[in-house]
């Protein structure tokens, strides 16, 4: 049975291992020089969770400051703008590359990234060995990738001791927690419950404490493999069950049914548990690329390749509902003024960063003319990502102005106050909308007078 040990701050912390490491004996967290390292969401979301803590700390990366007021919709959204915040009171610290952590060795470094292909995984080492150079003795190293079964002991431990000349286990800590941010605020990814696993028991302890000024609630166990895998396991199930929900919206538009009118007497029949598919998985597919890439061509994993084929075919499902949309207004993709709507749902799944949606530049290949309202998140536009001729926009209703088609993937909390007759109002004449996100009702918009189309919509919804 796997040693697991819970802990709640509110309820007391579990007994102490017979040795003490430096981290245990000082006592004072506050001391020690914290480096968070990579340029994935997480690690600006745990630099910014220790700096919220009182922690001072180390941010090695590429992120930029949100140039607008704080907002609650979006984990990156709110961490940046806490990032200006900490950075001016000094309690965080930005660096541009790995190399200017020599100047104050860090005794606690948490290695962010995704051990998704050939190109994470030498960026992976090349960062690792340049830590190497300065890590110094007693250091205590995690490791918050996922990643396959045994990477964090075989991959990352080789390297340390190659390149470090420490022990794993005896100079230095290693140690694994699973993390990956899939979405949710900054407050929801704080309070899930996390999972500590370690290069022997007193590493894991000793992540826990760590991790426990910022998280409320870890859980430790000996089993490192184990954890790698269960890493993997939520982010995979949920790119299968897009999937699955994706097919059965497919059916339903194959023999005319409106698959959200289907899902709500699902849900009065007792299945509760199946959403409204998205088209790309976002980031979740990062789990799923790193299970197919370590099974070579053994035939394993078929449903999961199965479902990955499916979810990387959603851009050309939302391609073909804005042709079907355009259709309906006698127009095609050449000339046409296409509105885009927020993001939600758009992101591409073979990246294991957040980019603009690929969708954008297939459209402007195609001849459209883009109006681009990217949400209350517009970081993807501060440096300048689009050509020059897309037009980005401040408010939904003004990327939305003049618009033939408007592709909504917003949610609701960002798409409240916009009505059916706003839009129409605004946009040109005859219109429509894709509704991809599914915050508009049907009959509202065809009483404002445009088409409405969506993933699973059957023509006549009987």
């Amino acid at each position: 049975m796997d040693s697991c040990q819970f802990v709640n701050p509110h309820k007391g912390a579990v007994a102490a291992p017979a040795r003490l490491w430096w981290f245990r004996t000082s006592n004072q967290l506050s001391e020690s020089k914290i480096a968070i390292v990579g340029n994935q969401p997480e690690a600006l979301l745990i630099s910014t969770l220790f700096a919220e803590a009182g922690q001072q700390n180390w941010l090695v990366g590429h992120f930029d400051e949100a140039k607008t007021r704080r907002t609650e919709t979006g984990g990156l959204v709110e961490a940046r703008w806490l990032l200006g915040v900490h950075r001016k009171a000094g309690t965080t610290h930005l660096l541009s590359n790995v190399e200017e952590l020599s100047t104050i060795p860090p005794s606690i470094v948490v290695l962010t990234s995704h051990a998704v292909g050939q190109r994470e995984l030498s960026e992976l080492e090349r960062t690792t060995r340049t830590l190497c150079k300065f890590l110094p003795q007693g250091a205590s190293l995690t490791f918050t990738g996922l990643c396959r079964p045994n990477f964090t002991s075989t991959f990352l431990r080789e390297t340390i001791e190659k390149h470090s000349g420490h022990i794993v286990g005896k100079d230095v800590q290693l140690s694994y927690v699973p993390l990956f941010w899939s979405g949710e605020t900054l407050q929801k990814f704080k309070e899930k419950p996390k999972l500590a696993a370690g290069f022997g028991t007193e590493a894991a302890t000793l992540a826990q404490e760590i991790f426990l000024s910022i998280f409320p609630s870890m859980s430790t166990s000996v089993k490192l493999s184990a954890a790698e895998a269960a890493g993997l396991f939520g982010s995979v199930y949920r790119d299968v069950l897009r999937a699955l929900e994706f097919e059965l919206a497919s059916m339903c538009e194959l023999d005319d049914v409106d698959y959200s009118e289907a899902l709500d007497l699902c849900r009065q029949s007792g299945t509760d548990n199946l959403g409204i598919p998205r088209t790309f998985v976002a980031r979740d597919a990062i789990a799923s690329c790193i299970a197919i890439g370590g099974t070579g061509n053994r035939g394993s994993m078929g449903v999961v390749r199965a479902a990955r084929k499916i979810n990387e075919a959603g851009e050309q499902r939302v391609l073909d509902m804005i042709k079907n949309a355009l259709s309906l207004c006698g127009k095609r993709f050449r000339h046409s003024r296409i509105a885009i709507l927020g993001f939600t749902g758009l992101e591409s799944p073979r990246d294991p960063k957040p980019n603009p949606p690929l969708i954008l530049q297939t459209l402007e290949r195609r001849g459209a003319i883009l109006s681009v309202y990217p949400g209350r998140d517009n970081r993807w536009f501060e440096g300048g990502v689009l050509s020059d001729s897309v037009r980005v926009e401040n408010t939904p209703l003004r990327a939305a102005s003049k618009a033939i088609c408007a592709l909504v993937a917003l949610d609701r909390m960002d798409f409240e106050e916009i009505s059916p007759q706003k839009l129409a109002s605004e946009m040109g004449r005859p219109g429509a909308i894709c509704d991809l996100s599914r915050v508009l009702e049907a009959s509202n918009v065809e009483r404002a007078g445009l088409f409405y189309t969506s993933i699973g919509r059957g023509s006549s919804g009987i």
